[in-house]
């Protein structure tokens, strides 16, 4: 019987899967259309496609399946998420409504319309609760209990569906929360409750607020769509236990317990397409690598240096602060399906709006009407209408010609060719921003690094945005369209535990040090139990978060696992004032530094996907040649002659000298001119950006 491990990444164009057979490492890919009003269908209809495509895998054979999704993020993205209420401690009602404090910053100073990103929860949906706990977890107010079941009455005829319930310094003794939760219940059976001392158990209050509130908001959205997921998976004969879903960090976790954490779920398909990036970049000798990762509505920029990503504690999802762990991407509206716009200013704009899968670009024939930039990169030659998903989509490019003439070409007294060629034009100026300021962000020279291009747009416009920013390489993957699916058998089940404990390093006892871990190891433990993994397959990873006094932010340092000494303090403590040289370029070794956070990193390995090479050929890649195709370029005054090739006829050795069109299944790879390609290990291509 075989053993075949699934992955399947919902995009907001396409959803992609890939299958991999462990023992033969035999590797199948296919991408069908999402399906924006129920993503489950578009994962249920990969599925049968796969199995349709390549008979020899049946349900029964699936040993492993794990799932990307945007569903959490476009509930926030679209306010689409369901009527909250929080509950919060008397007389700190307006520290949500205040949003730490947000300020308009970058282009938003000169925005005289800037308002605050709206709250999820409305100010009339904030009860106040008496109680309170203390700083150090003792007692000073005890819960007014009949208040919280009041508070909860008046809520549920407001309406809402999902309570959040944030105390102060419940990270310290959660036994308030807790016993409001159960308050919920009895009164509110159907109610969905988030409790910061599970959500975020850390020191902090808004951010701890913000981020329990959009655990709730978008929670009962989360649970409907994988309970859907589940019966879908059922019926389809799909048995395994083991089903997990991409969380934010980087690593899985159980889909049945990813309706009790969703927060950790926001950036469940880019964080996939990471871990690929990572994993490929280390197996060519390029450790150092700047992911970019465009699909149907977004693009998706990460710089990982030496193969490590960068992890974020204190990101924005829609604008909407998150504290939970999560690999650092910046997002911007920039995909295949973005619309391209005339401007109050009367310039020519791209996005962030996208056409999305229904109707999609004009040239999908779905009803759309306005131009999107796969409607301009089909009129300047770089799509072959029939070609698009191995020919499953077909696209009309007269409609593309009409939508671009019509929205942006007569407005704008442009050409049909000059006003597709503006379109791509801003829009990578778009993304060539965001690259430059991932880099700027973090002071690293851009010549150091490689592009990795990926999704089912990103190889068609990686070429021009690496050589505008002076990249000097970019990585095409072997699949680019299905990387992300990819990356979800790329990774193993992790899991982040936090616990804070304000305290100097010197007067924290290890008494203290090694009871608050093991409480961390006993839930890590409990949680790989409930995800069917023995024991001895967990990997408990020690940390501390500390910082200098007065200090503001902590960085995180590992640690030695319980039992914990005196003699461990000293060697956490020279590791923290090397890792504040590293990142800052300054330490302070004669100051006593503070513990914040007990961390624990819990990891249970699975079977990963190993990248197939392919046959060597000799330099001249003729054989793959299909044809020639009229496509216009930056470089040249109109239309030139542009040979095609087939990417899976490609051998290892093979050179393309630019301009050139490559096409397969998932994508297209556009070559300008003075470039060069190279087929090199796994079948991937290697650009030289300028030769």
């Amino acid at each position: 019987m075989s053993n075949w491990m699934v992955g399947i990444d919902t995009g907001g164009t396409f959803t992609d899967v890939a299958a991999l057979e462990v023992t033969s490492q035999t590797l199948h890919v296919t991408k069908v259309p999402s399906t924006p009003d129920d993503p489950s269908r578009a994962v249920l209809n990969g599925l049968t496609t796969l199995m349709r495509e390549f008979p020899g895998i049946t349900p029964g054979e699936i040993q492993f399946f794990a799932h990307g999704t945007t569903v959490a993020t476009n509930a926030l993205l679209e306010h689409k998420g369901v009527r909250a209420g929080l509950l919060i401690n008397r007389g700190f009602r307006a520290v949500y409504e205040l949003r730490g404090g947000i300020r308009p910053v970058d282009s938003d100073c000169v925005d005289t319309f800037w308002e605050k990103p709206a709250p999820l929860v409305r100010q009339r949906h904030i009860e106040e609760i008496d109680g309170r706990i203390a700083h150090d977890g003792s007692e000073l107010e005890p819960l007014n209990e009949d208040g919280v079941r009041e508070a909860v009455r008046r809520l549920k005829g407001q309406g809402i569906s999902a309570i959040a319930v944030v105390y102060l310094f419940s990270f310290m003794n959660p036994d308030h929360e807790s016993r409001t939760a159960r308050i919920i219940h009895e009164e509110f059976p159907d109610c969905r409750v988030s409790l910061s001392s599970l959500i975020l158990p850390v020191i902090r209050e808004y951010q701890r607020i913000s981020t329990t509130v959009v655990d709730a908001y978008v929670g009962p959205v989360i649970e409907n769509y994988l309970r859907r997921l589940s019966v879908g998976l059922r019926q389809l004969g799909l048995t395994t236990e083991q089903q997990f879903i991409m969380q934010s960090n980087g690593g899985l976790m159980r889909v049945d317990m990813a309706a009790n954490y969703p927060n950790q779920t926001l950036l469940s398909g880019p964080a996939a397409g990471v871990v690929f990036s990572a994993q490929l970049g280390m197996a060519l000798g390029e450790p150092n690598v700047v992911t970019f990762d465009m699909g149907g509505t977004s693009t998706d920029i990460a710089v990982l240096v030496n193969g490590q990503y960068q992890e974020n504690r204190d990101g924005k999802i829609s604008n909407q602060d998150v504290g939970t762990p999560m690999i650092h991407i910046n997002t911007l509206g920039a995909g295949g399906g973005t619309i391209a716009w005339i401007g109050p200013d009367g310039l020519l704009k791209a996005g962030p709006q996208s056409a999305g899968a229904m109707p999609g670009p004009a040239c999908y024939g779905h009803g759309g009407e306005h131009p999107a930039v796969t409607d301009a990169n089909l009129v300047l030659g770089y799509l072959e209408p029939s070609a698009l998903v191995g020919g499953k989509v077909k696209l009309d490019a007269e409609l593309s010609r009409a939508a671009i003439r019509r929205k942006v070409a007569e407005p704008l007294n442009l050409s049909l060719e000059d006003a597709a060629m503006g379109i791509v034009k801003v829009v990578n100026v778009n993304m060539e921003v965001d690259t430059r300021l991932s880099f700027a962000e973090r002071g690293l020279d851009h010549r150091n690094f490689a592009l990795v291009a990926f999704g089912g747009a990103g190889p068609v416009h990686a070429a021009r945005v690496a050589r505008n920013v002076g990249i000097p390489r970019v990585i095409v993957p072997p699949y680019p369209g299905i990387s992300c699916a990819m990356g979800l058998l790329q990774t193993d089940v992790k899991h982040f535990y936090l616990r804070s404990h304000p305290a100097p390093l010197p007067s924290l006892s290890v008494e203290t040090i090694n009871s608050l871990f093991r409480e961390l190891e006993e839930r890590a433990l409990e949680e790989a139990r409930a995800e069917g993994f023995a024991l001895d397959e967990v990997e408990l990873l020690h940390q501390m978060d500390l910082r200098y006094p007065y200090q503001g932010y902590e960085l995180a340092v590992p640690c030695r696992a319980p039992p914990f000494s005196e003699a461990d303090k000293e060697v956490v403590r020279r590791a923290f004032d090397q890792a504040h040289l590293q990142v800052y370029a300054i330490s302070a070794p004669d100051e006593v530094p503070e513990v914040v956070n007990l961390r624990l990193v819990s990891v249970s390995k699975v079977p990963h996907l190993e990248l197939p090479d392919i046959a060597l050929g000799g330099v001249s890649a003729q054989a793959a040649r299909i044809g020639i195709r009229r496509a216009r370029f930056e470089e040249f005054a109109d239309y030139v002659d542009t040979p095609v090739y087939r990417r899976d006829l490609l051998r290892r050795g093979n050179t393309i000298d630019g301009p050139a069109i490559i096409e397969q299944l998932d994508s297209t790879t556009v070559l300008l001119p003075r470039q060069r390609a190279e087929v090199v290990k796994f079948g991937a291509l290697v650009i030289t950006v300028e030769t």
